[in-house]
């Protein structure tokens, strides 16, 4: 497995865990919020505010993995065909 395969499989995984915290994640960008705002005094409120909006939008965008969704009914090949792929 190469470098890009397993950054791949990393990012994937954080967005499933993200997706996963959404609430959590909400309420923690909500509080850095404020927190930030409170001190800094308000002078970079609508820099904060408009970072918060943005960082809201991308956690609202967040979907859970497939696997945790569950799968679509399989099909069956009627009796009697081989498998696909099998050599005949």
């Amino acid at each position: 497995m190469g470098i890009s395969d397993r950054l791949k499989q990393l990012t994937k995984r954080a967005e499933d865990t993200a997706a996963e915290h959404k609430d959590q994640i909400k309420e923690a960008v909500e509080k850095a919020e404020v927190t930030a705002d409170q001190r800094t005094g308000g002078k970079y409120h609508d820099q904060i505010a408009g970072a918060a909006a943005k960082a809201q939008s991308y956690v609202d965008r967040l979907e859970p993995d497939a696997a945790e969704k569950p799968p679509p009914p399989a099909t069956q090949a009627p009796e009697g065909d081989p498998p696909a792929g099998a050599a005949g």
